[in-house]
């Protein structure tokens, strides 16, 4: 229907739901990595934490984005930053538990 900027409605819907997608898993990982941050106190512990939490997810991350990335434009880094947010989705969550748990 409407072009704007040679994009077709279709395709700014598309951008818009990659974007959302982004977005929610990289809240995620920041979650992840403050609930760690809040709840593991010897710093040793929760720097190396940290610095394996990051290496696994950007490892799954890069292996994920290899498939997308001549997928479209811009699609190799969409499904990296995605899976990166992704991989911090179990850690979030065990993270969390741990927190109600502890009320």
């Amino acid at each position: 229907m409407f072009e704007w900027f040679g994009f077709t409605e279709e395709k700014h819907l598309r951008l818009i739901l990659a974007l959302v997608l982004v977005l929610a898993t990289l809240a995620t990982a920041g979650y992840a990595h403050w609930q760690l941050y809040r709840q593991v106190k010897p710093l040793p512990q929760r720097l190396l934490g940290h610095v394996l939490l990051v290496l696994v997810a950007a490892g799954f991350a890069w292996v994920i984005s290899g498939v997308y990335m001549r997928a479209e434009e811009g699609g190799g880094l969409a499904a990296f930053l995605t899976a990166f947010g992704v991989a911090h989705a179990p850690p979030a969550i065990v993270l969390f538990l741990k927190q109600l748990e502890k009320r």
